[in-house]
């Protein structure tokens, strides 16, 4: 299984280059990466090690796509890579990956995708074409009401952040991606069979990642906002609430990304874009853009 040869590689033309078209191979081969990557999650994970995987992941996809196989196996593999591919941050082998899955082999496997899946379609648009959101509304056109209900929480909640996004309305943004402001649409929903629990906690893990990317991209519109706009900035308790809120950063509330205001304004210090102000304890010069 190490060394299958890749259906795009070998163009059939290797030896056994048509080996993963076949579906009991395959479903071998889905069992020697399931084993690759429970031994990645008990291992010191790398950068490398994500990148196998992926790697992995996408040589049987293209044994499922060059077979025409669209079951829920294939959706279990198509689902799980997304999920992957969200995780390790390569937007890349995400837009590969829902170019096929959404909605196109869920439609030939009559097979109703999960809430989770679909907001990672519309998230990933969110954050690839930030600040523009043209992708984002092309693509959430095409999803019928029986995919996304325009009157679910879900949809309230992914238009609200697009919305809130769009206008620079910093402090929405901060209340709309706390966990707790969609955790509970993500709950389990069937659609590859019978419900994997494993693969429902990688597919919630995915959207929070793809949450907490979307709130460092609005963090750093927010400090061109503030940066623009002040020439200093205090210590005090109220002013750090304010600007914690404003700039995304951690509170016992928030999303758990774990970004302190102080970590953060400690590295807009070393950036240059933060001096102390001399003679003035708690006190920040804004040193504008030149």
């Amino acid at each position: 299984m190490e060394h299958i040869a890749s259906v795009s590689r070998s163009s059939g033309l290797e030896q056994g280059g048509d080996a993963l078209k076949d579906s009991k191979v395959q479903e071998q081969y889905r069992v020697f990466v399931g084993e690759k990557l429970h031994k990645f999650w008990a291992e010191k994970q790398t950068k490398d090690g994500q990148e196998n995987i992926l790697i992995l992941f996408r040589k049987l996809r293209e044994g499922i796509f060059a077979s025409k196989r669209s079951d829920a196996f294939a959706i279990e593999v198509y689902e799980t890579s997304l999920c992957l591919s969200s995780l390790f941050d390569s937007p890349i082998q995400t837009s590969s990956i829902l170019s096929h899955l959404l909605p196109e082999l869920y439609t030939s496997a009559s097979i109703q995708p999960p809430i989770s899946l679909v907001l990672i379609l519309l998230l990933h648009h969110l954050i690839a074409g930030y600040p523009s959101q043209k992708t984002y509304f092309e693509h959430l056109s095409c999803l019928s009401p029986n995919v996304l209900d325009r009157t679910s929480e879900a949809y309230s909640w992914i238009s609200n952040l697009a919305t809130s996004l769009r206008t620079l309305n910093h402090i929405k943004v901060e209340a709309l991606s706390r966990h707790d402001a969609y955790r509970q649409f993500l709950s389990v929903s069937k659609s590859s069979g019978e419900t994997n629990d494993e693969l429902v906690r990688l597919s919630q893990d995915a959207v929070h990642a793809l949450v907490e990317r979307l709130r460092s991209k609005a963090r750093d519109k927010a400090w061109v906002v503030l940066r623009s706009a002040y020439r200093e900035l205090s210590a005090s308790e109220e002013t750090q609430t304010w600007m914690a809120k404003c700039l995304l950063l951690s509170t016992e509330q928030t999303s758990g990304s774990g970004l302190s205001l102080q970590e953060w304004m400690d590295g807009r210090c070393r950036d240059g874009h933060l001096r102390p102000k001399e003679g003035a304890v708690g006190r920040w010069i804004v040193c504008k853009v030149r």
